[in-house]
Parts: C-alpha cells; structure tokens; sequence
C-alpha cells in the first residue's frame, strides 16, 4: 500500500526513497503499534502521564489511529485539556512534517554548499580539535 505525499513548505524536509517517492513522517507513524507509539510519544517530551499513556493502551490507539485523534476524543476518554490539547498538536505536527536524509542530495558538492563550505571534498572540512583541548578546568 503506497501513499503520495504532497510537500509542506514550512520548515519541512523530504527523503527521496526509490526514485521520487516522498516519505513523511505520519508514514512511518503508521507502522507503529500501541507500545512503539507510547514509546514514541515519551521520546518526545509531550509530558504525558501514566494516565494519558494507559488512555491510550485502554482505546489500543496504534499509530494509524493517532493520526486521527481529535480532541473531542481523547476528552470522551477522559484525558486531561493540557494531554490533550499537546496530543493534538503534536499530531497535526507529524502530519505536516517530512523525513530528512543526505541521500536527496545528488552530490558531496551540494551537501557542502548547502552548509556553506567551498570545495568539492571533505578535504576542505577543518577537523574538530581533540576533546581534551576543548575541556576547561
């Protein structure tokens, strides 16, 4: 099952996978089950609780379902305005939100003008000085 993706312009990135194909971050949310999402969620610092999580684990929302959710909801299942009103953001976040990776770029060259460096090699990169002269005591 293959999905199109249109491109979001703000502050969105895309990931060319096997040609032009874009793939979005709700792509992936999709594939989640109950506990990855959970898992998900806590990675994000949404500052769920136990309560909004076992919400979640009561109505089995997997990660097709999160992209659903509506306020109206997550209050009918008795989740508390601040959960609720960040879980909806959030998901209208994800929604727009697209994956990156260096593999849309078709050239070292334009990795490095992108981030301001002139050359056509990594030749031209400084190194980074050794930890131990970066340490202040």
């Amino acid at each position: 099952m293959s999905e199109t993706s249109t491109p979001y312009t703000l502050a969105s990135t895309s990931t060319t996978v096997a040609g032009n194909e874009t793939v979005s971050l709700a792509d992936e949310i999709k594939k989640y089950d109950t506990a990855k999402l959970i898992e998900y969620l806590q990675e994000r610092g949404l500052g769920l609780d136990l309560d909004d999580e076992n919400i979640i684990r009561k109505e089995k929302i997997n990660g097709q379902d999160f992209l659903d959710l509506i306020e109206e909801k997550l209050e009918k299942w008795g989740m508390a305005g601040g959960p609720t009103m960040r879980l909806v953001k959030f998901v209208k976040e994800c929604k727009e939100k697209k994956k990156k990776a260096f593999s849309t770029y078709r050239s070292l060259k334009e990795v490095l003008t992108k981030y301001g460096i002139d050359g056509n090699g990594i030749g031209t990169i400084r190194q980074f000085p050794p930890a131990s002269l970066l340490s202040t005591t």
